[in-house]
């Protein structure tokens, strides 16, 4: 019986995952993903109390692991960088970080931070933009110095910021194989670091 029961909800979560990265939430459907479960709406509402419910189950799981994945990397980047570490070392850190996503994390990232609208996550991309762009100050500033960026560029670093979450999320919708995944983030973060150097030197 439990099994049954899992193999349930997995249809579930299956077709909401696939209506929820078609539709977004505020268009998706009950009705269409029980529907493409194969299961009555009234059945999904033993396993679910509502979409919103339904959603969170999904996205919750990765927005933990984005928030606190970017935490740990700004604390050993500071680490790193307090004993002499490297602008590369930040980069590298973080790239192999993103690259441990498998299919399944990228395609429930993409769907947090551009299918969230209406729920408790809509403002998940801008959360995690203040978080790189703490990262971005982190891997600039000199060691011993403070993480600091000028009051008069935080405007450009806010779009520097933004920009490089839209190539990011770009580069996991066209993901091909971790090498290219692996360069294309690298030139990417690169870019976005020269750019705040120059803000900031």
């Amino acid at each position: 019986m439990q099994k049954l029961k899992d193999e349930v909800r997995n249809r579930i979560i299956e077709a909401a995952v696939n209506e929820f990265s078609r539709s977004g939430y505020e268009k998706a459907s009950m009705r269409d993903i029980c529907k493409a479960a194969g299961i009555s709406v009234s059945n999904t509402y033993n396993y679910y109390r509502n979409k919103e419910e339904l959603f969170e189950s999904i996205v919750k799981p990765v927005y933990e692991m984005v928030k606190n994945m970017f935490r740990q990397s700004l604390m050993q980047s500071a680490q790193k960088l307090s004993s002499g570490g490297n602008t590369m070392a930040h980069i590298d850190d973080i790239v192999g970080k993103i690259l441990q996503m498998d299919a399944r994390q990228r395609q429930l990232l993409i769907i947090l931070v551009e299918q969230s609208a209406g729920t408790r996550y809509e403002k998940s991309k801008e959360e995690m933009m203040v978080l790189f762009r703490m990262h971005l100050a982190e891997a600039v500033r000199q060691p011993g110095g403070a993480a600091q960026i000028k009051e008069s560029s935080g405007y450009i670093i806010n779009i520097i910021a933004e920009n490089y979450m839209d190539g990011l999320l770009k580069i996991l919708k066209d993901y091909r194989d971790p090498a290219w995944a692996e360069a294309n983030m690298k030139m990417l973060l690169t870019y976005h670091l020269n750019g705040i150097k120059a803000l900031t030197g």
